[in-house]
């Protein structure tokens, strides 16, 4: 950490007009959240699947034998397409007659077969104060001396949104499988906190006489760049108590 606030420090300083006023090191919290979720397989509906929903829908079925007759197909085939309708949740049985479920008249309307498939999990980093989830990190921690305070404008509101979540999720989970079907994240099961990671940040509070303003500047280690959100937030807190305070400290 010594390094790199020496090095922050003289990349601040190049330019002669700044002088730093305050510098600090604290802890930014970040959750580490395990996520199931569900992917659904998205393919076009083929011919023959279209038919038999047109058919369910306008006509009285009972037996797939019904239907093998009227569309001169193999009754075996037609039974294996109506158990997999039933099991996907297009169509149900009432009063021995198959109908399809609104799911049904959705897929139909649209020609697209969403197939559901099994529960997954992965990880995801959630910085309350941001309210953003973030990449893996990938580079090794910095070593700090003693234990640094945490953030003093940290937000430890529950702020976790699960539409959120999928949006994020389906950045990196959605794309096609090994036969060329889109696979697309459908929604959140769950999630559950583990860890809490601690990631060190280098704050300097600045004046720049030229321009005769004070600003701060944060770096992020876990982002490895300076966060203009937590600038925001301290400024928004203190710079309008910076020019009072270190006007009488010169005074001192």
């Amino acid at each position: 950490m010594d390094k790199l606030t020496q090095r922050l420090r003289a990349n601040l300083l190049e330019n002669p007009a700044v002088q730093i006023k305050e510098s600090a090191s604290w802890y930014l919290p970040v959750m580490t959240l395990q996520v199931a979720f569900n992917r659904v397989k998205r393919s076009k509906m083929d011919i023959l699947m279209k038919m038999l929903l047109i058919t369910f829908e306008e006509t009285e079925i009972r037996r797939a034998a019904n239907l093998s007759e009227m569309l001169l197909v193999e009754e075996l085939f037609i039974a294996d397409l109506i158990e997999k309708m039933q099991r996907t949740g297009l169509i149900r049985l009432e009063k021995a007659i198959y109908k399809l479920t609104p799911k049904g008249h959705e897929q139909l309307k649209t020609g697209i077969i969403e197939e559901e498939m099994e529960e997954e999990w992965t990880e995801l980093f959630y910085s309350p104060s941001h309210d953003e989830y973030w990449p893996e990190m990938t580079v090794a921690e910095h070593e700090t001396e003693g234990k640094l305070p945490v953030y003093r404008y940290a937000n430890n509101q529950e702020r976790i949104n699960t539409d959120h979540m999928v949006q994020v999720l389906s950045d990196s989970e959605n794309g096609l499988d090994e036969n060329g079907y889109q696979t697309v994240v459908a929604d959140v099961k769950s999630f559950e906190q583990q860890t809490v990671k601690h990631v060190p940040c280098l704050e300097f509070q600045l004046y720049n006489k030229d321009q005769d303003i004070f600003y701060a500047r944060v770096w992020n280690t876990w982002l490895e760049r300076w966060d203009d959100t937590l600038e925001k937030q301290i400024e928004e807190q203190e710079r309008g108590k910076w020019r009072g305070k270190w006007k009488e400290a010169a005074e001192l």
